[in-house]
């Protein structure tokens, strides 16, 4: 049997948990992987065979997916090119973690495709969902990748459709301690924005600010700033009191996992990270739409008595393989 791993290469949340599926695919057919989006740096275990530029993620300045340029503005004669020139009749199924290129070629070849990813699971009827969001731009996720079958990602088993977060396996090593630091890794807020508010509060906690802006650590009115490093990050977490992040699906399934309070502010008009913080507001988690003085008594009472959703993640790797290996049997 021969399969095609496609994943997206937006952020690093998609190639983190291919870490843990590559190994047990290998174990059951001959694999290829390709992928498609910006240039990543993160590493796998198998080289892929070929990078395409895939479609273009347009962005707010605050960090949300702009849908309607995403929609509207993309290299389409760019992106058939690369459908039609993907090798997709070489394979027996190809599994994709919201890669369009592979998705799409299936279609038009006629090649079972089988969606796995945190996206997905945004369409099913019975996960928590926020109050307001846009149908057009869901219905627009599920057209990125059209698939055969589907299966998500979820904090909790909401259907049988789901499986839990895929943990790495940095995380599950990580020796967890308690301290009385506090980590926020907001990318798109300045840190002078957030020492602004962070002085305003009564509490004397010891406060650390991951930051893309930060080019050396500095310390601003007592306020740790640091540079982005994995490293320093997972220590820091593995030790923290708590950690002010925004709705992404790996930080927040981290955090469950490691135990730690959570407040979490998403990213205004990104879907994803505002589906994630309705199931995380369900289970007790904190939830701000922003770090500003207007939420300044709920970051407060946070910091009091945060509050924590945590559950020890299995390791469903295996089980998620032979899932799929088993369903592309029954289609036969």
């Amino acid at each position: 049997m021969k399969i095609l791993y496609a994943i997206q290469t937006t952020g690093n949340g998609h190639l983190a948990r291919a870490q843990n599926i590559i190994p047990r695919l290998k174990q059951v057919a001959d694999l290829d992987i390709i992928t498609s989006g910006p240039k990543n740096d993160f590493l796998l275990e198998v080289t892929p065979i070929k990078h395409y530029n895939g479609l273009t993620f347009f962005y707010t300045d605050t960090g949300a997916v702009n849908w309607l340029k995403t929609i509207f503005l993309n290299n389409y004669p760019r992106f058939i090119k690369e459908v039609i020139s993907c090798p997709i009749k070489e394979y027996d199924l190809i599994i994709n973690d919201f890669e369009p290129v592979s998705a799409w070629s299936s279609l038009f070849r006629r090649v079972k495709c089988f969606e796995l990813t945190n996206q997905y699971s945004m369409r099913l009827s019975n996960i928590p969902k926020p109050d307001n969001y846009s149908r057009l731009v869901l219905y627009a996720i599920k057209y990125i990748i059209p698939s055969t079958l589907g299966y998500g990602y979820h904090y909790k088993k909401y259907t049988d459709r789901i499986f839990f977060p895929i943990i790495r396996d940095k995380i599950r090593r990580l020796e967890i301690t308690e301290s009385d630091e506090i980590i926020i890794y907001l990318p798109t807020y300045s840190p002078t924005k957030l020492i602004e508010l962070i002085r305003k509060l009564p509490q004397k906690k010891k406060w650390t600010i991951f930051s893309p802006d930060a080019k050396s650590k500095e310390t601003i009115y007592g306020v740790n700033v640091e540079p982005l490093s994995e490293e320093l990050f997972l220590k820091k977490f593995a030790s923290c009191y708590g950690i002010v992040c925004a709705g992404g699906f790996a930080t927040t399934s981290e955090a469950i996992f490691l135990g730690k309070p959570m407040l979490v502010v998403p990213v205004e008009a990104q879907i994803e990270q505002q589906f994630n913080a309705a199931a995380l507001k369900k289970e007790g988690v904190k939830i701000i739409d922003r770090f500003s003085q207007k939420n300044l008594n709920t970051i407060s009472k946070w910091v009091d008595s945060p509050s924590v959703f945590n559950i020890d993640y299995k390791d469903e790797s295996k089980e998620i393989v032979d899932t799929l290996i088993k369903d592309y049997s029954n289609l036969n």
